[in-house]
């Protein structure tokens, strides 16, 4: 009896691997697009494919369909505030990052807000709070880019690229292939 239940455990974690790795390990472009190209059943993984490719209907449907489904006030802030980052509504972040529990998210949406209000001092500040190296480089890249340093936007850019995988680095790549094509030579 313990043999089938571990034989059926296995099998289950095999077949997931190939799933997660995409998720989280990944960093070939060409395959994470492919990928979440074919994620139209599920929501929560196509909004990446949407917000990247600015299919601005497709992303208001599929927030409209995450907030219905996921009734958590801490989940539903943290679709607000994509949403929010995504149309670039200062007032739309601001409301929802009191109710955001991770501060990794809550400090990358807040941070995100002073760049938007013009405020780089304090954008830097609440930058230097965010420990995870990707959103870190990322909001630091569009304080620089902001602020008219080119330069240095393009370094912290490439450093967020290389510091994120999976489903981050393809928001990244494609961020960047708008914004800062320099970037990902």
């Amino acid at each position: 009896m313990y043999i089938v239940i571990i034989a059926v455990l296995i099998a289950i974690v095999c077949m997931m691997l190939p799933y997660l790795f995409m998720l989280f390990q990944e960093t070939n472009i060409v395959r994470l697009e492919k990928f979440l190209s074919g994620q139209r059943k599920n929501p929560a993984l196509y909004l990446y494919y949407a917000i990247a490719n600015k299919q601005d209907e497709e992303v208001g449907t599929l927030i409209d369909g995450l907030l219905l489904k996921y009734k958590h006030p801490q989940r539903q802030a943290l679709y607000k505030a994509i949403y929010g980052a995504y149309r670039k509504s200062v007032s739309t972040m601001k409301n929802e990052l009191i109710h955001i529990q991770s501060k990794q998210f809550r400090c990358y949406y807040e941070t995100y807000v002073h760049i938007e209000e013009g405020n780089m001092e304090l954008a830097r500040a609440t930058a230097a709070t965010v420990s995870k190296p990707w959103m870190k480089n990322s909001v630091l890249s569009e304080i620089e880019l902001r602020s008219g340093n080119r330069q240095e936007a393009i370094q912290l850019a490439r450093q967020a690229l290389q510091s994120s995988r999976g489903l981050q680095r393809y928001i990244v790549y494609k961020n960047y292939e708008c914004e800062l094509p320099e970037a990902l030579l």
